[in-house]
This record gives C-alpha cells, structure tokens and sequence, in this order.
C-alpha cells in the first residue's frame, strides 16, 4: 500500500535504527550497571561518561571490522579506564550480552503495530545479528527485513547498511523513510546517500548545521500522526 504523509512526499518503506530509536539504551545500559554492581564506581555525570564510551566506539568502528559485542565491551572498559574506575573484561562482555534484554521505549511497540499496518519495515542496526534477532522477537514485530552491521562488515556512518536496504528494497527504494535518533550515526550518512529522514528527537537537542530531515518528531507516536496512520 502507498501512503502519503501529510507533510513529506510519498513514503513506500520505513527503515529504523533501533538502539537509540526503539530500544532505550540509556535505561538498558544503567541497568545492565546495576546488575553487575559497577554503577557505583563511576564518580562522573553520565552524560560525561556517555560521551566518551560513544567516543571510544567510534574509533573502534572506524577499524576493519570485528563484531559489535567486542566493541561495546572494550568501549565500556576503556571509558571506565578514562575515569579511574576499573571494568574488568568478563563483566564488559556480560554487558555487552545483556543489550538482547534491554528495554524499548513505551511507545515503540504500540507505534510500531500502526506502521507495519500501512509500510514494509526494515532495520539498520550496528549490533551483531543474533542480539538483534532475539530484540525483535521480543517486540512480536514482523519487520521484513534486518541489516546488521555483522551482515555489511561495517558501521554506520559508514554507507554499506544504506546501500544494501537499496538492494534489498527494489522499486520502493525510492520512497524510504529512515526513522533514527542519531545525527551522526544516521542522519548524516542517509542524507549523504540521497535518503530521506525521520528524526525522532526525544530529548529535545538542537539539530545539527548541515542537516535537513523530513520529519523532526518527539517520539514514534508523533510519527505515525505525521504520516497519517
């Protein structure tokens, strides 16, 4: 079926992000810290914290590949370093398992049954395949398809998830809608492949010089009003 947004040209196929945009990480990170009982050595805002293990990952994604789970642990065990707190490496990488469990947003799943009513759904993710798939199993949604990072052998903002969904959607790549939370992990290297975005900006952040997403939303609800579902 083809819908037509009511403030974008004509949509055939939405493509997500989904950590970030469906799944919070932010809440599954701190519970996962919970779980291990590492919270309380971190003496630094989060915020702060946050900032330098995204840093470190992007370095390390930057790199030939090696799979996400590796990545996400050597990242939290460098960040804890940067701040004189120590993660040794069994618990990085029981953290690192525990991103198949964490939480998605309270309007993810109930937004995500609206516009899978109406579009083909796909999702372009950095994790490995088998965490995504047991994440989407846990949703019950059925998207038609999943692009990992573990499938390109490369990171998003690298080009390779947004080339291979091209491939993959055929006639309707022309009408795909990337839905993210990330300027720079999404935003920015859809608009570079010539896709359409949907921001959903659910903190409130300024939009970054250079971009111009179709949609700027707060949430997933505020989407589907957007397009009319």
């Amino acid at each position: 079926m083809v819908v037509t947004a009511k403030d974008s040209s004509t949509v055939l196929a939405l493509t997500f992000d989904c950590f970030g945009t469906l799944i919070d990480w932010d809440a599954g990170l701190r519970q996962a810290f919970q779980e291990e009982g590492v919270l309380d050595s971190l003496k630094v805002p989060w915020p702060e914290f946050r900032r330098t293990r995204e840093k470190r990952e992007a370095e390390w994604q930057a790199l030939p590949y090696r799979h996400y789970r590796e990545i996400l642990a050597i990242s939290l065990r460098e960040a804890f370093s940067a701040f004189g707190a120590n993660l040794d490496e069994p618990t990085a990488l029981r953290i690192s398992d525990s991103i198949r469990r964490w939480p998605p947003f309270e309007d993810t799943v109930s937004a995500l049954r609206r516009l899978g009513s109406q579009f083909p759904m796909l999702i372009l993710s950095n994790v490995d395949r088998a965490p995504l798939q047991a994440v989407v199993q846990r949703l019950g949604i059925p998207f038609a398809e999943l692009i990992t990072a573990e499938d390109v052998r490369a990171y998003k903002p690298a080009p390779a998830h947004f080339n291979e969904a091209k491939k993959r959607l055929g006639g309707r790549a022309e009408g795909q809608l990337h839905v993210a939370a990330s300027p720079f992990h999404d935003l920015e290297p859809a608009q570079a492949a010539g896709v359409a975005t949907a921001w959903v900006n659910r903190t409130g952040e300024k939009l970054p010089e250079g971009l111009s997403p179709r949609i700027v939303v707060k949430d997933l609800i505020e989407l589907c009003k957007k397009l009319g579902v």
